[in-house]
C-alpha cells in the first residue's frame, strides 16, 4: 500500500514527463531542438525512486491488528531547564515500527499530563510544572499497532513556572470608586487571574468574583465599586494556567479612594483666540457646550466643533482651587444613518493632553496623554450607552492619585475635531 502523498507525486511526475513529451513532439514538427531523452529518463527512475521510498516509508504506518508486541523502550540522554517544564533529548528504540515517543507526569491535582513527539524528533518539550526545581517524568515509545513500550523515569530540572512569576507581580492598587490589579507577564502565557473581593455595604455583605484572561503585562480595573472609608474591601487574587496550576497572589484589605463630581457652576471660559502661557483657546462654535453638563448622545447638538487644526485648546477656569482625580469626556453623537450616529468615528476627538496650571512656576504643568479606544460591542446600538457613559481615565493611570492643587485646566485635542462635554472629578484642595 503506498501513502496518498507518493501517489500524488506520481500523478504529478507523470503528469510533468506527458507535457514535456507534448512539448517535445510539437517541437519536433518544426525543428529536433527541444527534445532531451536523457531528461526523460532521469525523471523516470525519480518517479520509481519516489514509488520505492513511498512503499519502505508506508510500512510504518501500516495498521497491524496482530501485532501485540511492544517496541523497546526509548533512550534518555539529556534534559535542559525550561520556564516551567524541560526539554529532553532522546533516542528512540531501533523497531522500525516506532510512531512516538511520549513523556507524562501528574500534576497537583493528581491529573496526568502527557506530551508526544515524533519518532524523527530529536527532542521533546514538557510543560506545566507547579514550581522550580526537579520533577520526574516518565518516558515510553509508542508504535503503530498503539502498543507501548516499558516505561523509564527521569529526573528533569525546571526553571520557575510563569504561573508563578505573575503571581509575584501581582499589585491590588485602591483608586477612586475602583481597585487595580497590575501584573507583568514577560513570557506572554495564556494564563487567568480570578480576583475574589468583599465588602459590607449598608450592613450588607456582598461577595464578587471576577476573572480576567490574559496573556501580556497588564492594569486591570473593576470599576463602579462606590463606597466610603469606612468600608474596607477584602481581596484575594490566584493566577491559574491551562496545566491547571493555581497558585495564590495576593491576599489583601484596602480602603478604596474617594472623590466627587466637580460643580460646574463656578466654571469659565477663555475667550476664543486668547492666550494663556503660550497656548491658544480654540475658536468655533459653541464652546460653552462642554462644561454646560449636557451630552450630544442625551441632547443632539449640544457639541462644540472647532476651525483650528490640531492640536487645539480648550482652558477651563474651575473657579476655585481643586486637586484633580480623573477626567470623563463625552463625545458628539448627531449625524449618521443609525444609533451609532458619530460616536467613535468621524472628527470626534480620540486623543488628548490634559495639562494644570502650575500657580508657583506659572506655566501649564503636563499630566496625561490619553488615547480613547472604540469599545467592542456585539450591537450597535450598544455606542447609545457608551456615547451616555462618556470615557474616563485617571489623572494617574499607573498610581492614582490627586494631582496638585490648581485652579485652571487645559485640555488640548490632538486628534479630532469635535467634543461634547468635559468633566472633572475631585477634591477641593486641602
Amino acid at each position: 500500500m503506498i501513502n496518498d502523498k507518493y501517489i500524488k507525486k506520481d500523478i504529478i511526475m507523470r503528469n510533468r514527463i506527458k507535457n514535456r513529451m507534448n512539448k517535445s513532439r510539437r517541437d519536433d514538427i518544426s525543428s529536433t531542438v527541444g527534445f532531451n531523452p536523457r531528461s526523460i529518463i532521469m525523471e523516470i527512475l525519480v518517479i520509481l525512486l519516489i514509488m520505492v521510498a513511498g512503499c519502505e516509508e508506508t510500512k510504518r504506518y501500516e495498521i497491524s491488528g496482530g501485532d501485540s508486541t511492544p517496541p523497546g523502550r526509548p533512550i534518555f540522554i539529556d534534559s535542559e531547564p525550561l520556564p516551567g517544564g524541560a526539554r529532553i533529548f532522546f533516542r528512540p528504540p531501533a523497531d522500525e515500527d516506532v510512531l512516538s515517543i511520549e513523556a507524562a507526569y501528574s500534576n497537583a491535582a493528581g491529573k496526568k499530563v502527557r506530551f508526544v513527539a515524533s519518532y524523527f524528533a530529536k527532542s521533546l518539550d514538557v510543560y506545566g510544572f507547579d514550581s522550580e526545581g526537579e520533577h520526574t517524568i516518565e518516558m515510553y515509545a509508542v508504535d503503530r499497532a498503539g502498543n507501548r513500550s516499558t516505561s523509564i523515569y527521569e529526573t528533569v530540572t525546571s526553571l520557575e513556572p510563569p504561573v508563578v512569576s505573575v503571581a509575584n507581580t501581582i499589585q491590588v492598587l485602591p483608586s477612586f470608586a475602583s481597585m487595580l490589579l497590575k501584573w507583568n507577564n514577560l513570557l506572554r502565557e495564556n494564563l487567568h487571574v480570578s480576583v475574589d473581593f468583599s465588602f459590607t455595604q449598608g450592613g450588607v455583605r456582598r461577595d464578587y468574583t471576577t476573572v480576567f484572561a490574559s496573556h501580556q503585562s497588564e492594569t486591570r480595573a473593576i470599576e463602579n465599586l462606590n463606597l466610603q472609608n469606612d468600608e474596607p474591601v477584602t481581596v484575594k487574587v490566584n493566577i491559574s494556567d491551562k496545566y491547571g496550576n493555581i497558585v495564590p497572589a495576593a491576599d489583601t484589605i484596602i480602603i478604596l479612594l474617594t472623590d466627587g463630581v466637580i460643580n460646574k457652576a463656578g466654571w469659565g471660559l477663555r475667550t476664543s483666540g486668547s492666550v494663556m502661557d503660550d497656548a491658544v483657546q480654540a475658536k468655533g462654535t459653541n464652546l460653552e457646550a462642554v462644561i454646560d453638563g449636557e451630552n450630544d448622545a442625551i441632547l443632539p447638538g449640544n457639541y462644540f466643533i472647532t476651525d483650528d487644526d490640531n492640536p487645539w485648546n480648550i482652558m477651563i477656569d474651575l473657579g476655585d482651587r481643586y486637586e484633580i482625580s480623573r477626567i470623563v469626556t463625552h463625545q458628539r453623537r448627531s449625524g449618521g444613518n443609525d444609533t451609532r450616529g458619530n460616536l467613535y468615528q468621524g472628527d470626534n476627538v480620540m486623543a488628548y493632553n490634559l495639562y494644570g496650571w502650575n500657580d508657583t512656576r506659572q506655566n501649564w504643568e503636563w499630566w496625561l496623554r490619553h488615547s480613547i479606544i472604540p469599545p467592542v460591542v456585539r450591537d450597535i446600538s450598544e455606542y447609545e450607552t457608551f456615547g451616555r457613559e462618556g470615557d474616563m481615565t485617571f489623572i494617574y493611570p499607573e498610581v492614582p492619585k490627586f494631582s496638585k492643587p490648581t485652579r485652571w485646566i487645559r485640555f488640548e485635542a490632538i486628534d479630532g475635531k469635535y467634543i461634547s462635554e468635559i468633566t472633572l472629578y475631585g477634591r477641593k484642595a486641602q
